[in-house]
């Protein structure tokens, strides 16, 4: 009898354990962990170089008056003689800021009346000034004009006035990037004495700055 009572005690525990391990959840397991990507790194800005450079057209006018009569560069003799010529200009530069460049010019008219051309080499500081995308500058230098009329070449102090518009951008110092367009007026020659000679420049052109 009491083998009987013993197993069946027995079975009972074991049926109790077994429905037990029935309601226990089992351990979760921790998921895998997935890389992680770098984020992509932002392109770097390149800031302008300060470099230009451009170039257009340009229209002179040449005025030679002198005390005695002298021998002009198409054969005749005079006191007073005067010229409009037509060319194209080249520049060159730096800027360093949004206050001063440096540049140098070269401009050439062969065309319109003959034998009266004029070639001119200048280096300038530019001193400006930026409202927007619009500069207003000065040119103050030193240059190099050989007037055909006379068939001479003069050097000495060449000054200008111009304004510049820029489709590019413009960095925090004032240095710009991209296309321009730009109008100016030079007098790149003023000689007094015995031999009075005055010319007086208009040019108009693309820069582009890099």
């Amino acid at each position: 009898m009491k083998k009987v009572i013993f197993s069946l005690v027995a079975t009972a525990a074991l049926t109790s354990v077994a429905f037990a391990g029935k309601n226990v959840a089992p351990a979760p397991i921790p998921p895998a962990p997935v890389p992680q990507k770098p984020a992509p790194k932002a392109p770097e800005v390149v800031p302008p170089l300060g470099l230009y450079v451009g170039g257009g057209l340009t229209y002179a006018h040449t005025k030679c008056s002198c005390d005695q009569n002298v021998k002009f560069s198409n054969g005749k003799r005079g006191k007073v003689n005067s010229s409009d010529t037509y060319g194209f200009n080249v520049k060159a530069g730096y800027e360093f800021n949004q206050y001063l460049a440096f540049e140098g010019l070269y401009l050439y008219t062969p065309w319109g009346d003959k034998d009266k051309t004029l070639k001119h080499y200048g280096v300038y500081l530019k001193p400006k000034f930026a409202v927007n995308n619009i500069d207003a500058y000065a040119l103050l230098g030193y240059g190099k004009t050989k007037c055909e009329t006379l068939n001479k070449t003069f050097k000495g102090f060449s000054w200008g006035v111009g304004t510049e518009y820029s489709f590019g951008e413009t960095s925090k110092n004032g240095t710009k990037s991209g296309w321009g367009i730009y109008a100016e007026y030079l007098h790149p020659l003023d000689k007094s004495g015995s031999t009075n000679v005055s010319t007086h420049v208009v040019s108009g052109g693309l820069t582009y700055h890099f």
